[in-house]
């Protein structure tokens, strides 16, 4: 008689992070490997690019935690659907409060949010439901983030670059140049940002200052130090 097949349970859950900040990634690993040991860390990089690089053994991981703000400066939506095409559930895992990058990444598909400051034993919850197919936002400020009308605003690409470009404290004729558009085009494309703001019900903006202020505040757009260089 042949030896009876033994019953190893359900297979682990297979976990990738990409995340810039090494010691979150060191952290993680322990607390699977002390508290949960149904999840493994099976995959760790700085950024996309670098995780989808990597040749993992099969099965791929069937849940990515997704640091929402990393140094590449990589569009959180655009990270979303990449790591979705993989077949992987997505979770936000992040710092970031700010609701409309927040909102950016579960419109391209992410299953939910946790936040680093929460408990643990909420992003152990939160991964177990994801690998079943299940929504989950971590606690009672994530779920104030995720319903905060600020991320329901919506702005186009030209209007989120003159918003940068604003940000940096650029004129609209410098701006004009650097898009390759005329400067009453710099200005329409502010006005309908405003507008776009207005109609979520806020209070008219009316200097520069002010709807970059909103924008950032929102996670719209980042400030960031360097100046683009002039053309021509």
């Amino acid at each position: 008689m042949g030896t009876p097949a033994v019953d190893k349970g359900p297979l682990p859950i297979r976990v990738a992070a990409v995340d810039d900040h090494p010691i979150i990634l060191y952290a993680l690993k322990a607390t699977f490997a002390e508290t949960a040991p149904d999840i493994q860390l099976v995959a760790v990089a700085e950024d996309v690019d670098a995780l989808l690089a990597q040749d993992l053994p099969a099965p791929p991981p069937s849940v990515v935690l997704l640091d929402l703000r990393l140094q590449d400066r990589s569009e959180t939506g655009e990270n979303v659907r990449r790591l979705r095409e993989t077949g992987a559930h997505v979770l936000a895992y992040t710092t970031e409060h700010r609701p409309a990058l927040v909102r950016k990444a579960l419109d391209a598909g992410a299953v939910g949010l946790v936040l680093k400051e929460d408990a643990q034993s909420k992003l152990v919850e939160a991964i177990r439901a994801a690998h079943a197919g299940e929504t989950y936002v971590s606690s009672r400020l994530a779920q104030q983030i995720v319903s905060d009308p600020r991320g329901a605003t919506r702005l186009s690409k030209q209007q989120h670059r003159v918003l940068e470009l604003l940000a940096r404290g650029l004129p609209h004729p410098q701006i004009a140049l650097l898009l390759h558009i005329t400067e009453d085009t710099v200005r329409t494309h502010r006005k309908r940002a405003i507008e776009a703001y207005t109609h979520e019900g806020k209070s008219l903006l009316d200097r520069n200052s002010q709807i970059v202020w909103q924008a950032v505040a929102d996670g719209h757009i980042d400030i960031v130090p360097e100046r683009p260089e002039s053309t021509g």
